[in-house]
C-alpha cells in the first residue's frame, strides 16, 4: 500500500515566516544507518506500507473496521491454537464509528475467531453508542460459571461503569448481550462513581464524577477487581463481587505531593488464590505504583520514564514490562525486588529525538521476543530479550515491522502477529468501508448527504477509523527488508537531497503555524481562487475564509 500526500491534507491555515540572518540549515540525503544522527522521524504524513494482510469481518466479507484498538485480550477457554483461548478480543476505544448521520459515535469490542481458515476473522462486534464506552480495560474472571460461561469485565470510561458481560465459548456469537450498530449495550454494570474523592460538578466532565475507569485486573478467585481510575488518581477495589460489592479507594499520591497522576493500567501479582501486589501505571508521574493488599493497601512507587502506559507480566510473573509512551522505551521490572533491571530503547535510531510513541506490548509464545507497537512511527519493534540483563548483557533490538497508521496495539498468537492500525489505512468517502488510499475523504454522499449549513458528509473525526493487520512473524531476512522499509517510510533511509535554499542555508528564523482543528486547507480556503485549493471541498464561504486569514 502507499499513501498519497499533498498540502491539502494539512490543517494549516497560515504560515508566517520571519526573515533573519542565516541560522538554520537544511541537511542533505541519508543513505546509511551510520548517518541516522542527522535525522529524526517525520511525525505525521509518513508513507504507509503495512506488512501482512488486513483482518476480514465475516459478516461483510471486507476488511474489519476497528476504531482505535487499544487492547487485545485472549479468552480463557482452551479451544484455540496451542490449547489456549479460541478468541482474541479487540477493545476499540477511539472516537467511535458512525453508521448514519443520526448515529452517535460508538466504541466497540471485536471478537476474532482464531480457528477460522485460512485466516482468523472478526465474527462478532458489540457496540457502545456514546455516552456508553469501552475504554481499554477488559479482564476475564478465570472461573468457569455453573452455566459453562465466563464473566468478563469491561471499563466503561466516561459513564464510570464496569460492564459485566458473558462469554460462551461454544456459541456462534460468544459475547452477550449482543447488539447491532446504534443499539445501546444492555449489559449489567457496576457503578464506580463512589471511587471519586469529590462530588461531581456540572462544569467539569459533563457533570460526571471524576473517576473514568481504564485498566482492570482481577483476583485469581474472580471475586475482587482492581480498577485504575484515570481522573481520580486512585486505585479502586471492588471486593466480594458476588455479594456485597464492597468499594475501597486507594489514593496513589506520593507523600506531600499534589502531582496529577492519571492512572492507566493495572496488573496483579498473585500467590496461589490471593493477590500479593497490584501494579498501576501512572501517566502523569512517570512511575508505577505498587499497592500491597496484605498491608492495608500501603503503596510505594517505582520510577520508570515519561508517560508509562500499558503493562505486561510474563507467565511466571517474574518480569513486568512497562511501555513509556513519551520516552520511546520499555522498562523491565523485577517483581521480586520491584527494581527496574533494564531499559529497552525502541527508537528507530539511537540518536533520534523522542517521538515514536510506543503504546502496545506483546510477548512471543516462548517469551524470548518482545513486540512493541510504535504509534507515531507506523511500526512494530521486535526485541530479543535478555533473560538475565546486566551492564554487559542487554536485550537486543532486532528490527521493525511496518504498519498502517498509528500502530496502537499488538498481540502474538503462535507465529502470527495481530497489529492494530489505530487510524487505519484509509477509508472510502463518508463510509465505514476500509481502503488502502491513506486518505479519509468526508464529502457528502447518499449515506451522509450533509445539511444546508454544513457541506461535509461524515464527521471528519469519525471517518478516521482503524483496522487490524495479520502478519506472520518475520525471520531474519524478511525482518531486515521490513526494517529497511520502516526506516525509509520515516525518512531515515534514502531521503533525496533537496536543498531548497542556496547553499542549504535557510533565511527563516521562525515559522509559525496557525491551526484550525479538524479542518483541511481545502475546507477553509476552497472558495479563495488565489489559494490553489480545490473549491469542491470548501466548507466555508469566501468571506469566512478571508476572516480566517485576517485573524492571523
Amino acid at each position: 500500500m502507499s499513501k498519497v500526500f499533498s498540502r491539502r491534507s494539512l490543517l494549516i491555515l497560515a504560515a508566517v515566516a520571519v526573515i533573519a540572518p542565516p541560522a538554520l540549515y537544511y541537511t542533505g540525503s541519508l543513505h546509511s544507518w551510520a548517518d541516522t544522527a542527522l535525522y529524526t522521524p517525520a511525525p505525521e504524513n509518513i508513507p504507509m506500507t503495512p506488512a501482512g494482510r488486513l483482518l476480514i469481518d465475516a459478516s461483510t466479507g471486507t476488511a474489519a473496521v476497528a476504531p482505535l484498538t487499544m487492547n487485545f485480550v485472549r479468552t480463557p477457554d482452551a479451544d484455540g491454537p496451542g490449547g489456549k483461548g479460541r478468541y482474541l478480543i479487540a477493545v476499540n476505544s477511539g472516537y467511535g464509528l458512525e453508521f448514519t448521520p443520526k448515529s452517535k459515535s460508538q466504541q466497540s469490542l471485536s471478537v476474532i475467531d482464531l480457528n477460522t481458515r485460512p485466516d482468523p476473522q472478526v465474527i462478532q462486534n458489540v457496540y457502545f453508542p456514546a455516552p456508553q464506552s469501552s475504554n481499554f480495560g477488559l479482564v476475564f474472571d478465570p472461573t468457569l460459571q455453573t452455566d459453562s460461561k465466563y464473566r468478563l469485565f469491561v471499563s466503561g470510561g466516561f459513564e464510570n461503569k464496569i460492564w459485566i458481560m458473558s462469554f460462551d465459548p461454544k456459541a456462534a456469537q460468544p459475547l452477550s448481550p449482543q447488539n447491532k450498530p446504534d443499539q445501546k449495550a444492555d449489559a449489567p454494570f457496576i457503578d464506580v462513581s463512589a471511587f471519586a474523592e469529590n462530588a461531581p460538578m456540572p462544569s467539569y466532565n459533563s457533570g460526571m464524577a471524576a473517576v473514568y475507569p481504564t485498566g482492570i485486573a482481577i483476583s485469581p478467585d474472580g471475586n475482587t477487581i482492581y480498577v485504575a481510575n484515570n481522573l481520580g488518581d486512585t486505585l479502586g477495589i471492588v471486593s466480594d463481587l458476588r455479594d456485597t460489592r464492597k468499594v475501597t479507594r486507594v489514593d496513589l499520591q506520593r507523600p506531600n505531593s499534589t502531582q496529577f497522576l492519571y492512572p492507566y493500567d493495572a496488573k496483579v501479582l498473585t500467590k496461589g488464590k490471593t493477590v500479593s501486589k497490584v501494579y498501576v501505571s501512572l501517566w502523569g508521574d512517570g512511575s508505577v505504583a505498587v499497592v500491597d493488599p496484605t498491608k492495608q493497601n500501603r503503596h510505594t512507587h517505582i520510577a520508570v520514564e515519561r508517560h508509562p502506559t500499558l503493562m505486561l507480566l510474563n507467565n511466571d510473573q517474574t518480569r513486568l514490562f512497562v511501555v513509556n509512551s513519551d520516552a520511546d522505551s520499555v522498562s523491565v521490572i523485577d517483581t521480586s525486588t520491584d527494581k527496574v533491571v533494564e531499559k529497552i530503547n525502541i527508537r528507530l535510531s539511537e540518536t533520534a529525538k523522542n517521538g515514536v510513541s510506543p503504546e502496545g506490548l506483546a510477548l512471543s509464545e516462548k517469551e524470548d521476543t518482545l513486540f512493541v507497537a510504535n504509534a507515531h512511527a507506523n511500526a512494530v519493534a521486535m526485541v530479543k530479550l535478555e533473560p538475565h540483563p546486566s551492564t554487559t548483557r542487554r536485550s537486543r533490538l532486532l528490527g521493525f515491522i511496518p504498519t498502517g497508521s498509528y500502530a496502537s496495539a499488538v498481540a502474538c498468537v503462535g507465529d502470527r502477529l495481530f497489529i492494530a492500525n489505530g487510524k487505519g489505512t484509509g477509508m472510502e468517502n463518508s463510509s465505514v468501508k476500509v481502503s488502502d488510499s491513506g486518505l479519509y475523504p468526508n464529502m457528502p454522499n447518499k449515506d451522509f448527504p450533509g445539511e444546508p449549513n454544513n457541506r461535509r458528509g461524515m464527521y471528519s473525526v469519525a471517518i478516521v477509523s482503524g483496522n487490524i493487520s495479520l502478519v506472520d512473524t518475520p525471520g531474519e531476512k524478511e525482518l531486515y527488508a521490513f526494517t529497511q522499509q520502516a526506516m525509509r517510510n520515516n525518512g531515515l533511509l534514502g531521503r533525496e537531497k533537496n536543498d531548497i535554499f542556496a547553499g542549504g542555508r535557510s533565511p527563516f528564523k521562525h515559522v509559525i503555524y496557525i491551526i484550525r482543528e479538524n479542518r483541511s486547507y481545502d475546507q477553509v480556503f476552497g472558495d479563495l481562487q488565489a489559494s490553489g485549493a480545490h473549491h469542491v471541498f470548501a466548507d466555508f464561504s469566501h468571506s469566512a475564509a478571508l476572516s480566517a486569514l485576517l485573524a492571523v
